[in-house]
């Protein structure tokens, strides 16, 4: 009903425009007689039309598909909200606990009173350089510490399997590339079943894989707290007080 008068209410506009126009260059041949000058400047403007119509459907493409682009990253910037609440923190912690390197994450127990300017600089820094990551885990330990990592996989992979299914995420290779990356380490830890007997050249090689997870969450995890900081800073505070990296950190208001 709704669109139905819409459409009517643009057809009587339509209608009426028209109109209004004719009665305009009526009124002015009976006023001044000029037929033929009125006809020249009709074909003139006639003529234009398909101009115009070029002009403004190629700025409007160009608008429309810059605002499409826009929301579709504001969207996933908005799901990496989720991810990170559902998976993210969480894997950075666990990973952040045994590495050996931690040069490269130090500064990032405290971001309270980061720019952008400063969040660009450690995002640069982590796409040049990548983090050194090697998990200082005892041969004794290990099999609980790939379990406690699988079992964080698999409880997420119906999630993780539904973001890399979402279309938007084509606009960002970043987090495209993060999202592989985790299915591939959940894969590769399925495919072993068992973690009790695991070699040094295995683990190793899962090391790798770790390593390429870890870099990747570090650097989504910096690219997101910039969003955050950018245009919902009331939401820097939640993000202070669940930071991975600060084995002090606590949820709870004390100040």
């Amino acid at each position: 009903m709704r669109d139905n008068n819409e459409r009517n209410w643009k057809i009587r506009f339509a209608i009426i425009m028209f109109v209004l126009a004719v009665v305009i260059f009526l009124a002015r041949y009976l006023i001044f007689g000029d037929g033929e000058e009125i006809i020249a400047y009709l074909w003139k403007h006639i003529g234009f039309i398909p101009i115009d119509i070029l002009i403004v459907a190629f700025l409007l493409e160009g608008i429309m598909g810059k605002k499409e682009h826009e929301a579709i990253l504001e969207k996933i910037d908005m799901l990496m909200g989720t991810f990170f609440s559902e998976i993210g923190n969480d894997l950075i912690s666990e990973l952040s606990k045994v590495n050996a390197n931690k040069i490269n994450t130090e500064n990032l127990k405290e971001f309270r009173n980061w720019d952008d300017k400063d969040y660009d600089k450690k995002m640069k820094e982590l796409k040049g350089n990548g983090i050194d990551f090697k998990a200082d885990v005892p041969k004794e330990e290990r099999e609980e510490f790939l379990n406690k990592i699988h079992s964080i996989l698999v409880e997420k992979r119906e999630f993780l399997v539904n973001l890399i299914n979402n279309p938007n995420l084509l606009e960002k290779d970043e987090f495209s590339s993060l999202l592989l990356a985790l299915l591939h380490l959940d894969e590769e830890l399925s495919r072993r079943g068992e973690f009790s007997d695991i070699r040094d050249a295995d683990f190793n090689h899962l090391n790798g894989d770790m390593k390429r997870v870890y870099s990747k969450l570090v650097y989504e995890w910096v690219y997101y707290l910039k969003y955050l900081n950018k245009y919902y800073p009331y939401m820097i505070s939640l993000a202070i007080r669940t930071n991975p990296f600060d084995s002090e950190a606590d949820v709870h208001v004390n100040e």
